[in-house]
């Protein structure tokens, strides 16, 4: 009778594990979201009159409307809040990730396909939330701008059909396709580069990609997610922080991925797949801590060369 090698054999359960968690926390935090919002302070997409830290006003997409877009937001609510709208952000989504998937198997195997998927959104997911839940449960926000009044809360997302804590399932998904897109070109252009140097060049990849997909995603007509006021350095209207995230969680999630193979080579696949996802944790405090104090001190330095506003770039925007 033949028997799977182990590490083929650990390869179903594996799976069948990871998809079933996954299922079972967007399932629960799907019904938190909208059944019983009150939980986890969900902002009404209707009522915009009604959000609290921030308010309608303390938000950065606030300044960058018009008399009119400010009416008819505070009237009708965000745009495109919409089942069609929900349905076509899903499936594109789903799309992207099946190829992006299929490439993945097809070039590392089916192991490391999944370990990069199931991670990429895990680690997505919790630091979107913690980041979002920080902002709303601790009340002031970590970005506190120069000399501007006390801002409130973080950021979140306005639309999504299923969640994963308080981040859409999309969103995870289209984090999964960005980063892997990203860390394959790297790796294409840079084959000889070393872990780090590919590692690195992804991240500044995705980084160049968001500095122009969030100020259309954020914009009057879309709206996709919402900022507080308080970063002291916006670029497009977009706090600073959100392009230094983008550049850390792909940096670092491509190490700890492109690992992978040397964990197993040393301790097996269950045990490598076992310290890829504790590594993936703990990076979710270490990038957490990382912001509050970097923060902190860059605001201390510009305080300290005289700077008395928040900065702009462009100037106006």
């Amino acid at each position: 009778m033949h028997t799977a090698p182990p590490e083929t054999a650990f390869d179903r359960p594996f799976i069948v594990a990871g998809m079933v968690t996954l299922a079972v926390t967007v399932a629960f935090f799907t019904y938190l979201h909208f059944y019983q919002p009150h939980i986890l302070r969900v902002p009404s997409n209707t009522a915009v009159h009604t959000w609290r830290n921030p308010s309608f006003e303390q938000t950065c997409i606030f300044d960058r409307m018009t008399p009119e877009e400010k009416q008819n937001t505070l009237a009708r609510g965000i745009p495109l809040n919409t089942p069609s709208a929900l349905v076509f952000t899903g499936l594109f989504s789903l799309f992207c990730t099946g190829l992006c998937f299929a490439h993945a198997r097809k070039h590392y195997g089916r192991w490391m396909a999944w370990c990069f998927l199931f991670g990429s959104f895990v680690f997505t997911g919790l630091q979107e939330s913690m980041w979002i839940l920080f902002g709303r449960f601790l009340g002031r926000s970590a970005m506190t701008g120069l000399a501007e009044d006390p801002s409130f809360g973080t950021y979140w997302f306005t639309r999504g059909g299923l969640w994963f804590i308080e981040t859409p399932v999309e969103v995870c998904l289209g984090w999964f396709f960005v980063a892997y897109g990203c860390v394959w070109v790297a790796s294409r252009v840079l084959p000889n580069a070393g872990v780090i140097g590919r590692a690195a060049v992804g991240g500044l990849i995705a980084m160049t990609i968001d500095l122009w997909e969030d100020p259309v995603a954020t914009s009057p007509e879309f709206m996709s997610w919402v900022w507080a006021k308080g970063d002291f350095l916006r670029i497009f209207g977009i706090p600073h922080t959100n392009f230094l995230g983008w550049f850390l969680l792909i940096f670092l999630f491509a190490i700890f991925w492109e690992w992978l193979p040397s964990l197993e080579r040393r301790w097996g696949r269950r045990r490598a797949t076992l310290v890829f996802f504790c590594v993936v944790i703990v990076a979710e405090a270490a990038i957490l801590l990382f912001m509050l104090l970097w923060c902190a001190s860059f605001q201390s330095l510009l305080e300290w060369a005289g700077f008395v506003r928040g900065i702009q770039i462009p100037k106006g925007w």
